[in-house]
């Protein structure tokens, strides 16, 4: 599985094209007052399933790396308790197993590194080609550091613990950082709705205050421009909250 790319469900991609279809009927309404704006759905709809798409891939790699650092801790103590590398993963995939079951994402993993292992390839090579599929950078920089100490000697309980460390404390602060700019996403998520709002409201109380914009190529291209501007600012301002450690 190539952790870099996400592929929707059929369910997740009819929720995008109803956020699509919806957005593009409240666009052809507020914005152009005709049938014709519901020629905006090409546009929404597309922007859905991209948003939907870099939302599940990210959730995916945050329970992927969640899982990746269970599954060591689960390796370290084998290790101490005097088991193999080969035996400790094969008993971390126990573990995980039970923790997580069996559609667990790492768990899947475990089981096919370790089918491998039994078919006498190399566990530092499986890492490898691992990580490089996860396109996790605390991943990467683990399997580098485990493929330098199987083949020069190293002691692996010390690196592991180490990764296992740096793993937590990422999540840690993560977790803080969101947590401190919780509001600011929800103040963002206010602000986007404002200006639908406004309009909305100008619509119901002063029509004739916005009518010369509706029916006329003039009211169109304003109309349009207003609608590029408030999609860029709401993708900035995304951008300004998706802080990463």
């Amino acid at each position: 599985m190539d952790y870099s790319t996400y592929f929707l469900s059929k369910k997740e991609m009819m929720v995008c094209i109803g956020k699509g279809i919806l957005a593009g009927m409240l666009a052809a309404w507020i914005l152009y007052q005709s049938v014709y704006g519901m020629v905006t759905v090409f546009i929404f709809i597309p922007l859905c399933i991209q948003r939907e798409k870099k939302k599940r891939r990210e959730q995916k790699k945050e329970t992927l790396l969640l899982q990746f650092r269970d599954a060591m801790q689960s390796v370290a103590a084998a290790l101490q308790a005097g088991y193999s590398m080969e035996n400790a993963w094969r008993e971390s995939e126990k573990e995980m197993t039970e923790l997580y079951g069996q559609d667990g994402i790492f768990v899947g993993e475990l089981h096919q590194i370790n089918q491998a292992v039994g078919m006498n390839q190399p566990i530092e090579k499986l890492l490898y080609e691992f990580a490089l599929r996860s396109d996790c950078e605390d991943i990467q920089n683990f399997s580098d550091v485990f493929l330098f100490a199987k083949r020069s000697g190293g002691d692996f309980h010390k690196i592991i613990a180490t990764t296992i460390e740096h793993i937590s404390d990422k999540i840690e602060v993560e977790r803080e950082v969101q947590t401190v700019i919780s509001a600011k996403k929800m103040e963002q998520k206010i602000m986007n709705v404002i200006p639908v709002f406004i309009i909305l409201y100008l619509n119901l109380t002063s029509g004739e205050f916005l009518a010369p914009l509706y029916g006329n190529i003039f009211g169109i291209s304003v109309m349009t421009g207003a609608l590029g501007a408030y999609l860029a600012a709401i993708k900035i301002s995304a951008k300004m909250t998706a802080i990463k450690v």
